[in-house]
This record gives structure tokens, sequence and C-alpha cells, in this order.
């Protein structure tokens, strides 16, 4: 779900969306305490379907946690740097053709994790 803003409205609808899609599943969520992903709708929203959805929560400020932050930190190095886009449509099409490429080289996004794996040996 792609939106010019993050916030807990958004979130929200992410998450239903989420539910929704995968009604025959149980899903695991792993979420870092962005104040929008901990606001009443949010957490309304994970109780109302706690029958099905487990979530882990990250401490406080843990990127080496997130592994989303060396696939975000990878794009931005990679695909996305010194560029201006001017739009978001162009910025989402920059980001689908990374990810085009990546999917083309599993082992890529595969290093990205253990990468982050990596630093969290050193933190340890």
């Amino acid at each position: 779900m792609v939106h010019p803003k993050k916030n807990g409205k958004q979130f929200a609808e992410f998450l239903r969306q989420l539910v929704e899609a995968n009604s025959e599943r149980w899903l695991v969520l792993v979420i870092d305490n962005a104040s929008y992903h901990r606001t009443r709708a949010v957490r309304q929203l994970l109780a109302d379907h706690r029958d099905r959805v487990f979530v882990i929560w990250l401490p406080v400020y843990s990127p080496e946690l997130n592994l989303i932050e060396g696939l975000w930190g990878y794009l931005k190095r990679s695909s996305l740097n010194n560029y201006f886009f001017g739009d978001i449509e162009s910025l989402e099409a920059a980001i689908h053709q990374a990810f085009g490429e990546l999917q083309q080289h599993p082992e890529t996004a595969l290093s990205l994790a253990y990468g982050i794996g990596k630093n969290l040996r050193k933190t340890a």
C-alpha cells in the first residue's frame, strides 16, 4: 500500500486489507514501535483479530532487528540515491523496478538479510 503520509489511519487500513486478503491464514506480524503503529485504531483492529493475528513488537529504536531497514538502505544506495523523482508515482515506479530487479537475483535479498544478522551479532 503506497500512501504519501504515514499515519495510524493508513496503517490500520493496510492491516485491514492484509487481514481480509489472508482470511484463511494465521498471520504473524513483526511491527516496530513507530507511533502510528500504536494508535487506538491499530490496537483495536489487532485486538479484534487476535484469534488469527499474532504480533511481535520490536523494542524501541532497534533498526538492527528490523530487516526492512536493510532493504530500504540497499534501495536508497542502489536505486533511489541522488535523484529527485518529482512525484510519488515516479518514486513508486522506481521502487517497483528495483524490487523487480531484486526478484531476478534472490541471492541479493538473502545477503541483505544476512548482513543485518551480522550487525546483530556485533551488538549482542
